[in-house]
């Protein structure tokens, strides 16, 4: 389906200025995207609250509180299965999708609509205050610039146009098409519905959780907080292996819903059950030595799972309590 430019920016009167919502804002945008490739990059920030005040008056207002009931209706825009494997490998690799469930995932890959641009059209524009649409590159290569200062490229894989949704407010660079380039596109509604609404909710929903795991009772709200931030929801059939003894280990876990075995071959007639807020996978964090245990699904299961940066940066102070289990391994080892 293709599609033109987008419309274009709003008069000289209401353009953003590059103190209130250019360069700065693009630079939030720009750490958000980094993220992808680097988890433990900062958030990015909303506009700056003078020019929230200064401009708000022209942003068509929303009221917006996760978990509010409202009249949103999930839109499916039909796709062949080779788009929706496309499209749901490049969700899965953008952290503003890393929250979502399997059932929001489906409902985002039904929503999202093919645009195609030719190259030199401006897909969004700098102070544009009709910001509709969120965007995701998979064929060609875009540039964005602050003021007609060329501030990033964007290759296949890379996204925009996710602040003005967020925080509704005018658009803080223009991205035009270098070449001829299709995006498969987000509308409004649904990115707002499903993506900031299943963010906020996650987030809510993880520090409940955390705050029932013994082994973060010693953490305050605040530190909580930050690793509810970088957890990210992972699932497991019944017989999957979760970690394998012997491979290498980057993630850390902790048992949301359902029940894992944990197996050892020095001991393999000791089983260990794991349950609801239960941790695994942290000795070869520590260590940085091969799993030394095979975890397995026994039922379906949900797991918050941590990299290892986060795991470094946020479970530092945690490293006595965590490395507990080592010394009951070293004991295994030596009556084996």
């Amino acid at each position: 389906m293709g599609c033109g430019a987008s419309s274009p920016a709003a008069e000289n009167d209401t353009t953003a200025t590059s103190e209130e919502t250019g360069e700065e804002a693009f630079k939030w945008e720009e750490e958000e995207n980094d993220t992808v490739q680097e988890m433990s990059a900062p958030e990015p920030k909303p506009p700056p609250m003078a020019a929230m005040r200064k401009k708000r008056q022209s942003v068509s207002a929303e009221c917006f509180t996760p978990g509010q009931k409202s009249s949103f209706q999930a839109k499916v825009v039909p796709k062949t299965p080779a788009e929706r494997e496309s499209v749901q490998g490049l969700l899965e690799g953008n952290i503003l999708f890393k929250a979502l469930d399997e059932e929001q995932l489906k409902t985002v890959i039904d929503a999202v609509e093919r645009k195609e641009f030719s190259s030199g059209a401006n897909i969004i524009e700098q102070g544009d205050r009709t910001a509709d649409w969120f965007y995701i590159l998979c064929v060609g290569s875009c540039q964005a610039f602050v003021n007609g200062t060329s501030v990033k490229e964007y290759s296949v894989g890379g996204s925009f146009g996710e602040l003005a949704l967020l925080y509704n407010a005018p658009r803080a660079a223009t991205v035009s098409a270098m070449a001829d380039s299709t995006c498969w596109a987000l509308d409004r509604a649904t990115f707002r519905s499903i993506v900031v609404e299943s963010n906020a909710l996650r987030r809510r929903d993880y520090e409940k959780f955390l705050s029932q795991v013994e082994l973060l009772s010693t953490l305050d709200d605040a530190e909580r907080s930050a690793i509810a931030d970088v957890m990210e929801p992972k699932y497991f059939d019944p017989g999957s292996i979760i970690l394998k003894e012997g491979d290498a280990g980057d993630v850390f876990y902790i048992l949301e819903d359902g029940s894992v075995n944990g197996v050892s071959s020095l001991k393999p007639d000791l089983v260990t059950t794991y349950k609801r807020g239960d941790f695994f996978g942290e000795l070869a964090l520590l260590t940085n030595k091969p799993r030394q245990a095979t975890c397995t699904a026994v039922t379906r299961c949900k797991v918050a799972s941590m990299d290892r940066d986060s795991f470094d940066r946020l479970l530092g102070q945690l490293k006595g309590i965590l490395g507990r289990n080592e010394d009951k391994y070293a004991d295994l080892m030596k009556s084996n």
